[in-house]
């Protein structure tokens, strides 16, 4: 809990003695509302609190110690870090973790933007037999054909997989561990290497929905 959401409750005393203060100085002044100069001063001026906010809206990479700096190279005025970390909270600014993900650049959405389909319908429209693509999963009955590469000039087997669709979860334990595995570790990647082979970079960032891909 902070300071400035504490409350203390006074005591008796303490209460009669803060009601006579405020009832003397409205027979002084006729006013109960309090003197000009009483109490700390603040560390910083209006006028510095909204530009300490507004640099920290613009820099948000800013820490507390930054802005300090940034405050006093600005204006003169030397603050806490805990000052300013007070004054930000204030506004409903919070130190927090930034969230990390994968970097896009303009190619990966334009890629994107060239597969996708939009249609024209006005808002409510969506389930409209009209604006509805029709289309079957896996697209419908399909036989696979797994032959292995002729850089070796070795003969393999044919796997023809027709029981259920191939799925990715098949792909992986079916064909991957116990055929795709072993033989990619006996040649090693040198090998590749040799055939001319280039290896993709960053093959999680690739425009392709394969789900394969991603296994």
């Amino acid at each position: 809990m902070s300071t400035m959401s504490q409350r203390s409750h006074l005591t008796d005393s303490e209460a009669w003695g803060v009601v006579g203060r405020i009832w003397n100085r409205f027979l002084e002044t006729g006013s109960a509302s309090r003197r000009p100069g009483q109490g700390r001063r603040w560390a910083t001026t209006p006028n510095e609190d909204r530009y300490l906010v507004l640099t920290a809206r613009r820099h948000r990479i800013m820490n507390a110690t930054l802005l300090q700096q940034h405050l006093r190279s600005a204006t003169g005025t030397t603050v806490s870090t805990q000052t300013v970390r007070n004054w930000l909270l204030g506004v409903c600014l919070y130190a927090r973790r930034p969230m990390v993900c994968v970097r896009l650049t303009s190619r990966h959405r334009r890629d994107r933007r060239e597969w996708r389909i939009f249609i024209w319908r006005s808002r409510g429209s969506r389930n409209n037999p009209a604006f509805v693509h029709e289309s079957v999963r896996f697209g419908g009955g399909e036989c696979w054909c797994m032959v292995a590469s002729p850089l070796t000039g070795a003969h393999t087997d044919i796997y023809i997989i027709r029981d259920e669709p191939l799925t990715a979860s098949r792909f992986r334990y079916e064909i991957l561990r116990p055929i795709v595995v072993p033989y990619a570790a006996a040649i090693g990647d040198d090998f590749r290497f040799e055939e001319g082979i280039v290896r993709m970079e960053w093959p999680a960032c690739s425009p392709d929905m394969n789900p394969i891909e991603h296994v």
